[in-house]
């Protein structure tokens, strides 16, 4: 399971725009599956050190300040990262005790097409995936799938979600090609009266690497999400304790925004109690568990 479709000597050494000519050769007839997306609540985190004033400071950055390689953006092309579940937030963020993160939720006003990368059995065996996580149906999309196709379906799975360490960056050159091409070339896509309304996909959803395939990242495009999200709060909150090697955070929530009027957030004078604002996120016998300020458990991801 090498997870790499290129070489890391041609990863440093190419552009972007020379490894997807590569790629297309090597892909040739390769056949995918297009779905309306299932979800329809998402979360997003940034880091915040003062607490953010307007919605554009959580949402996907202006173009100037996308000034490093991530899993699908090119450098001065805005994505808006998110995840179907909150916990993903702050794995993903790999945020550190004192943090202070705006914690978003937003919610799906339409259905939208999207891309699936990463779900092959190998790629999700690889990131720790509990069995209980595995989705039969992205797994397995395409119903007497070629021997060939199934290849290098797997081998774009596995190069799709490698993990890429802090420094390594240069190492996403591979997942943006392979997701660029997706949309390259396109042909619009069926629209239905009772489906999505625009004839192709609005992002790709994939495997959170993070919190071991058992919850779903989503990458949009900005335009889908001026057109189909609507924002639904905003949680300020502080990271006071976190441990990668057990997977846990400890989490307090400093400030509450429900009202957005002309872009900007009003933040809730009084807040609840502290022992109602306190959060726990843990990783036990496979599954993600968050409990309350109580202990009580009120989320869990397989």
């Amino acid at each position: 399971m090498s997870g790499s479709i290129f070489s890391e000597d041609q990863l440093r050494r190419h552009d972007l725009d020379d490894l997807k000519r590569f790629l297309r050769l090597k892909l040739g007839g390769y056949g995918v599956v297009i779905r309306d997306l299932g979800a329809n609540t998402f979360y997003r985190g940034v880091v915040c050190p003062e607490r953010p004033e307007t919605v554009g400071r959580i949402s996907y950055p202006p173009a100037q300040f996308v000034t490093s390689l991530g899993r699908v953006n090119r450098i001065g092309r805005p994505v808006f990262y998110c995840s179907c579940g909150a916990p993903s937030v702050f794995f993903e963020l790999r945020a550190k005790a004192g943090d202070l993160i705006a914690l978003s939720t937003w919610s799906l006003a339409e259905p939208l097409w999207m891309h699936h990368l990463g779900y092959h059995e190998d790629s999700m065996r690889r990131l720790g995936a509990p069995t209980s996580a595995m989705r039969s149906s992205m797994i397995r999309p395409i119903p007497g799938e070629t021997p060939e196709n199934a290849r290098m379906r797997r081998q774009l799975s596995l190069a799709f979600t490698k993990d890429v360490r802090p420094g390594q960056e240069h190492l996403y050159k591979q997942s943006i090609v392979i997701h660029e091409l997706l949309f390259d070339r396109a042909e619009p896509l069926k629209t239905h009266p009772d489906g999505p309304r625009f004839d192709r996909a609005a992002g790709t959803a994939y495997p959170a690497l993070q919190m071991r395939g058992a919850a779903d990242n989503v990458a949009l495009w900005p335009e889908f999400v001026d057109s189909s999200l609507r924002l639904r709060r905003v949680l300020y909150v502080r990271v006071e304790a976190a441990d990668p090697a057990s997977s846990s955070y400890s989490l307090l929530t400093v400030g509450i925004s429900r009202e957005f009027p002309d872009g900007h957030l009003v933040w809730q004078e009084r807040l609840p109690p502290e022992g109602e604002r306190r959060s726990h996120i843990d990783f036990i016998d496979g599954a993600w568990i968050m409990r309350d300020g109580a202990g009580r458990v009120y989320d869990r991801h397989f």
